[in-house]
């Protein structure tokens, strides 16, 4: 079998995809080598991938092709679908090697390895990701299963960390599966699995300290903040056990924004611009920097120390939105919040802008006409209209007595209270609801992947240790009993009966793929009997 004398024009195929399928079938039915080679050693399996005919690639290797043969050249049949960024094909081809031939193509021996994780997923070739990760987990003869990291904590030269040339520098795999944050492949049993093992290892004692000393700070800054209110002069401190209470809390909280801002420093200079694309690193930096500023302020008697005091105050408590996946219901919670501001309040904002510009325009052209600018001081203005606007959207109800405006002007208050709190409030309500659902039902992959974020920081982003935990942690592989009891352990309690039900979708999916398998199976049989019966035929008609 050859495909190299085939190919393609603008009108379509020499022959058509079946009809190439169905002359496959019948030579492999004859007892045709689905492996055999040409005088470049190039099996039937690499032209078919060249050509990108997945149907003909899913025959070839039910019967039994060899995936990981190799031309003269040295080429594979992946390493055509890998150049060509075929996902679907390279991702069966994966599927079906051996689970340590894909170990061995993904790992550094004695030279950098022949394929990396790292570029899989700059390519964006999920399901091919996927499929090798799957290849992580052999099955044991007494029941168990092994569980290999070392691609999950390989650099970018494939080098796990007990290898001589090993890069504590370089991102781990696990690293940019958490950057990306693709919810499929983080829920992948290894990635999760490895995540468990770092979280219980390191990462929790570490994220949980940080924490507490966030929590404390915040604590001993809403002090000083109420103590220093009441001052005349804050800058003055008596031998009172409140101001000593305080000047104590000023010297810790001064200290955590040094020890934040050199932390936030070590991120960018390990980071570079990749710092500046995360926005709880602004938080964190311009809260640091604003608490320290207000020392020479103090120090100058400026009153402006007010105004930036409430804002780092606001900034320093914001930050506890990156602290929530120490709970697990409060990470879903928080996830929901960020979801509504980023998505459906910018959607609803900029609908009521065009609204609210429409009524205040027409409003105030109105109450000219009407000469009625000045009956009211709230609507004076086209500034202080647009200002009523936002107030009846904030409270629902009417800002001023509308019933007192001439005719014209009372219509287009009523529309403008009509669409807004009847229509408008009730479709933000509506959405709210909507978007808190479609979170609810994936809250345990994006905890998944917080964690997953949680453990890359603090892999990668400690002052002293980030140099050795890759090393000092690392285990090439585990063995477990059960990993599907241990993934269950690992998420509970769920997080609520909706959750656990799309847990019983997600299996009943998984059965119906199952079945629709066993249905691909049986039209392959239908087809072999078709092919045999039309071969009948044409040697009746001869």
């Amino acid at each position: 079998m050859n495909f190299s004398q085939g190919h393609y024009t603008a009108s379509g195929h020499k022959q058509s995809l079946c009809e190439v399928q169905a002359l496959i079938m019948r030579l492999l039915q004859r007892g045709a080598n689905p492996s055999a080679t040409d005088r470049n050693d190039w099996t039937p399996l690499h032209y078919a991938v060249e050509k990108k005919n997945k149907g003909v690639c899913l025959k070839l290797l039910e019967h039994e092709a060899l995936p990981d043969a190799r031309g003269r050249d040295g080429i594979m049949p992946f390493t055509l679908a890998y150049n060509a960024t075929d996902d679907d094909i390279a991702a069966m081809l994966i599927k079906f090697m051996d689970n340590e031939k894909v170990r061995e193509l993904y790992s550094s021996q004695e030279r950098n390895a022949e394929f990396k994780l790292h570029d899989l997923l700059d390519k964006k070739m999920t399901k091919t990701v996927e499929s090798v990760l799957n290849s992580m987990i052999d099955q044991n003869e007494n029941g168990g299963q092994t569980v290999y990291y070392n691609i999950l904590e390989a650099d970018e030269q494939g080098r796990d960390p007990d290898h001589n040339s090993f890069e504590s520098n370089s991102k781990s795999g696990l690293h940019k599966i958490a950057k990306i944050g693709n919810k499929n492949i983080v829920y992948n049993d290894v990635v999760r699995l490895l995540i468990r093992k770092k979280w219980k290892e390191f990462a929790r004692f570490r994220f949980i300290s940080n924490f507490l000393f966030y929590l404390s700070t915040l604590i001993t800054m809403t002090f000083s903040a109420i103590v220093a209110t009441k001052c005349s002069d804050p800058y003055v401190y008596d031998i009172s056990a409140l101001q000593i209470a305080r000047i104590i809390f000023e010297v810790w909280t001064v200290l955590m924004a040094i020890y934040t801002l050199f932390s936030e420093l070590n991120q960018f200079r390990k980071q570079r611009l990749e710092y500046l694309k995360d926005i709880s690193n602004w938080v964190d930096l311009s809260s640091s920097i604003l608490i320290l500023i207000l020392l020479p302020l103090r120090a100058y008697h400026r009153n402006e120390q007010w105004f930036v005091f409430s804002v780092a105050y606001l900034l320093w408590t914001i930050r506890i939105m990156k602290y929530a996946s120490v709970f697990r219901y409060t990470g879903a919670y928080v996830r929901i919040l960020w979801q509504i501001l980023i998505n459906d309040m910018f959607q609803f904002t900029m609908l009521f802008v065009f609204i609210l510009l429409t009524f205040s325009g027409s409003l105030l052209l109105s109450l000219r006409g009407e000469g009625s600018l000045e009956q009211f001081s709230e609507t004076s203005s086209f500034l202080s209209i647009l200002f009523v606007g936002v107030r009846i959207l904030i409270e629902a109800e009417k800002i001023i007595e509308y019933t007192e405006l001439h005719t014209m002007s009372m219509i287009i208050m009523v529309a403008f209270l009509f669409t807004i709190c009847v229509l408008l409030l009730n479709i933000l309500i509506a959405q709210l609801s909507d978007t808190y659902q479609n979170v609810q039902q994936d809250a345990q992959r994006g905890l998944e992947v917080s964690l997953a974020l949680i453990v890359s920081r603090v892999e990668s982003n400690s002052l002293w240790f980030w140099k050795v935990h890759r090393k000092k942690y690392f285990t090439s592989c585990e063995i477990f009993d059960n990993i599907k009891d241990v993934l269950d352990k690992w998420e509970c309690p769920p997080f609520n009966q909706l959750n656990k039900n799309i847990e019983d979708m997600w299996k009943s999916l998984d059965s119906q793929k199952m079945s629709l398998r066993n249905f691909g199976n049986r039209l392959s049989r239908q087809e072999n009997i078709l092919s045999q019966i039309k071969e009948t035929l044409d040697k009746l008609d001869k």
